[in-house]
C-alpha cells in the first residue's frame, strides 16, 4: 500500500486545525452563552433556602390558610367565598393550581362543620373586556363545573382584564347571606385594572370597593403581585395579600420605591396624608427610631420632615399624640439600649430625642419585641408604629428574635406600621427590602419606603 502523496497529507492537517479552530469556537460561544445567563439572573434575588428557586409561593398553601382563617371566624358556622380569577395567558399556570387547591379549601370548611358556598367571578380580555359572574352555591362540585364550563376560552389573551371591575362585579350581583363571614379570593400576577381610567378615577372606584366591603364586613384576600392597590385592598378590608412571586427583588426593581419618593420630607409627607387616610380614630403614633450614630447626617432632614407630619395631621384635624422608642447598641454586636418614652410628647420633644444620638449599631428587632408591647396604648385610641432607620433589621446577640416574631407583635397590638427603612445587601451591587420591614408594612395596612441614602450606605461598606 502506497503512502499518500504530500499534497494530500497538507489536506488533512489544513482540515484538522479548521476542525479544531471550529470547536473552540463552539465552546466559546457557549460559554458566553452560560456567563450571559447567568448574569441575567442576578437581576432578580430568589430565596437562598430553597435549592431549587422555585419562582412561585405554594398556592394550595395559601388557600388552605384563607379557608382556616374563615371558619375560625365564623361566628355561625357559614361562610360565602368568592373567588375573583383573572384568565389572561400568563395567568394559565397559576389558574390551574387555584383550581386544584379548592378541593383542599372544601375540606377544611367540612372538618369544622361550616356552612359553605364558593362563587366564581372570571375577568378576561378578548378584544373587549369580559366577566362573568357565577353564583353562590353549596358545595364543592358546582364551583369545581363553573371553572371547567365557562363560556370563553379560558387562559387566552396576553392582555389582562379589568381586575377592579371585576370586583365590584362581585359585589353588586352576588347575593351574601347577611350571617355569613364574607371573603373575596383574588387571584391574579398583573396590576389591578380598571375601565374607570387610571389616576382619580381608579382611586375613586378603588374607594368605593373598600367602603362597601367594610359596610357588609366583606373580607377581600389577593393572591397578586406587589402593586400597592392590592395590598391596601386586603389591608383596609380585614383580608390578607400574599406574593405570586418568592422573589425578593434589587432596590431598582421595588415598585414600592419610586426615585421621584426619594426624599426624606416628601416620605414623611406622603405617610402623614396615608395615615389621615386610613385612621378615623383617636390615634398614638409612636416613632420607632434609629438613634446609632450613622443617623447623624439625616437628622436636620428629619426633623424638617417631622414638621411636615405635624401639620398634615392637623390640618386634617386628626385627634393624635406622640412618642419615641429609642433604639441602638455597643459597637462589634453589642446588647442593645430601648428607651420608651410614651405619648403625649409635643414637636420639640420629639426633636431633641431625635437629636440625641447614642454609639455604635442598631437591632430593630429587639425594639420592637421589647418596646411595643410596654406602651399599652388604651383601647380607645389607635396605635402607629413610624419605623425610622438607615440599616436593615436584625436582633442582638443570643437573642431569638425573628421577622416572624415581631410582625406578630405588631398585629397583636393592632398597630398599623410604615417604614422609612434600610436595604439588605446581596450579590453584587443589590439589595433587597428586608423581610420584616416590607412585611409588616403589608400585613398592617402601612407605607415602606427606603431611608435615603441606604443605597450609598450599601455602596460605601462594600467599598472598604
Amino acid at each position: 500500500m502506497k503512502s499518500p502523496k504530500p499534497q494530500v497529507w497538507k489536506c488533512l492537517i489544513t482540515l484538522m486545525v479548521l476542525m479544531g479552530w471550529v470547536g473552540l469556537e463552539s465552546i466559546a460561544i457557549v460559554k458566553k452563552s452560560e456567563i450571559q445567563s447567568i448574569r441575567r439572573k442576578r437581576h432578580v434575588i430568589v430565596n437562598a433556602n430553597d435549592a431549587k428557586t422555585k419562582d412561585t409561593v405554594d398556592i394550595g398553601k395559601s388557600l388552605v390558610e384563607i379557608a382556616e382563617r374563615a371558619s375560625r371566624d365564623s361566628v355561625n358556622q357559614a361562610v360565602d367565598l368568592v373567588f375573583v380569577v383573572d384568565g389572561s395567558l400568563p395567568m394559565k399556570d397559576l389558574g390551574k393550581r387555584v383550581e386544584r387547591g379548592i378541593a383542599d379549601m372544601a375540606r377544611v370548611f367540612e372538618e369544622s362543620v361550616i356552612d359553605y358556598q364558593f362563587a366564581l367571578v372570571w375577568f378576561q380580555n378578548l378584544g373587549s373586556s369580559r366577566i362573568i359572574v357565577k353564583p353562590l352555591q353549596r358545595g364543592l362540585l358546582p364551583i369545581q363545573e363553573n371553572f371547567v364550563k365557562l363560556p370563553v376560552a379560558k387562559f387566552k389573551g396576553p392582555a389582562t382584564g379589568y381586575g377592579l371591575d371585576a370586583i365590584m362585579s362581585g359585589l353588586t350581583d352576588l347575593s351574601f347571606r347577611w350571617d355569613a363571614e364574607k371573603h373575596f379570593v383574588v387571584v391574579t400576577n398583573s396590576a389591578l385594572k380598571t375601565t374607570w381610567g387610571t389616576g382619580d378615577e381608579k382611586n375613586e372606584l378603588f374607594e368605593k370597593i373598600v367602603d362597601w366591603c367594610q359596610q357588609d364586613e366583606i373580607k377581600i384576600n389577593v393572591i397578586g403581585i406587589d402593586e400597592e392597590i392590592q395590598m391596601l385592598l386586603a389591608g383596609r378590608t380585614d383580608g390578607k395579600w400574599y406574593g405570586t412571586k418568592e422573589i425578593r427583588r434589587r432596590i431598582e426593581h421595588v415598585p414600592l420605591v419610586k426615585r421621584s419618593m426619594l426624599d426624606i420630607n416628601e416620605v414623611f409627607k406622603r405617610i402623614a396624608r396615608h395615615i389621615t387616610t386610613t385612621v378615623k380614630q383617636p390615634t398614638d403614633i409612636v416613632f420607632v427610631f434609629d438613634s446609632s450614630l450613622s443617623m447623624d447626617n439625616k437628622i436636620d432632614k428629619i426633623c424638617t420632615g417631622l414638621d411636615s407630619l405635624v401639620k398634615i395631621l392637623e390640618g386634617e384635624k386628626l385627634d393624635y399624640r406622640l412618642g419615641i422608642i429609642r433604639f441602638w447598641a455597643r459597637s462589634g454586636g453589642g446588647d442593645s439600649s430601648v428607651v420608651i418614652t410614651k405619648p403625649p410628647l409635643n414637636t420639640q420633644q420629639v426633636r431633641q430625642m431625635f437629636r440625641t444620638l447614642g454609639r455604635g449599631d442598631e437591632h430593630l428587632l429587639d425594639a420592637v419585641m421589647e418596646g411595643v408591647p410596654k406602651l399599652q396604648t388604651p383601647e380607645d385610641r389607635k396605635l402607629v408604629l413610624f419605623v425610622v432607620t438607615d440599616e436593615s433589621s436584625s436582633s442582638g446577640p443570643g437573642k431569638e428574635y425573628t421577622a416572624a416574631k415581631a410582625i406578630a407583635v405588631c398585629r397583636q397590638t393592632g398597630a398599623q406600621v410604615n417604614v422609612i427603612g434600610g436595604i439588605v445587601p446581596v450579590g453584587h451591587g443589590g439589595g433587597f427590602v428586608d423581610e420584616f420591614q416590607r412585611g409588616v408594612t403589608e400585613t398592617t395596612n402601612g407605607q415602606c419606603y427606603i431611608m435615603p441614602g441606604a443605597e450609598v450606605q450599601l455602596r460605601d461598606r462594600r467599598n472598604r
